[in-house]
């Protein structure tokens, strides 16, 4: 499900812009959960925008469907998971 395009949070940017920043941070975290390790086919923001947060890479992370809804606009929640393609660069 890589290619299919989840709704976009009210707090979130649109427009294309948005669709590059979202493909690159998919990417970039190799398409996984950084909360479960599941299928990412959406993007964080670990500070909500509603809160202030950003648009900018080192605020969003790939999340699947499940855990972005769950999480919602809260912030410090807690990670058990760790992707594996982050191991080189800790």
């Amino acid at each position: 499900m890589k290619g299919a395009t989840p709704p976009m949070s009210r707090h979130s940017s649109r427009g294309p812009s948005w669709e590059k920043t979202r493909a690159r941070i998919l990417t970039r975290d190799a398409h996984t959960c950084v909360y479960c390790g599941r299928e990412a086919t959406t993007v964080d923001h670990i500070t909500p925008k509603a809160a202030g947060g950003t648009d900018e890479d080192h605020n969003l992370v790939a999340a699947c469907l499940e855990c972005n809804g769950t999480k919602q606009d809260r912030q410090h929640v807690r990670v058990n998971y760790v992707n594996k393609n982050w191991i080189d660069r800790l």
